[in-house]
């Protein structure tokens, strides 16, 4: 997943997702340049949530079978 905003441009591939009392913690991947940790409350996870609930989220999921294939032999070819 890529990250822009005025202070940071960076590519955040998630690594590993655990709970920590009350926050659920989302570490970059060990190969990162820069470790990342992301931590987000009820509130936050529940925001998250409902933001996935519109018909675009849905179908973007429900198609990521056939884009995954494509980026992978994309990546083959290169």
């Amino acid at each position: 997943m890529k990250v822009a905003s005025k202070l940071v441009k960076m590519d955040f591939m998630v690594g590993k997702i655990e709970r920590q009392d009350q926050y659920l913690i989302i570490y970059s991947h060990p190969d990162s340049t820069i470790p990342a940790k992301v931590r987000l409350d009820a509130i936050d996870l529940w925001a998250f949530i409902r933001a996935f609930m519109h018909w675009s989220t849905i179908s973007y999921i429900l198609t990521l079978p056939i884009l995954y294939r494509k980026a992978k032999t994309g990546q083959k070819a290169e």
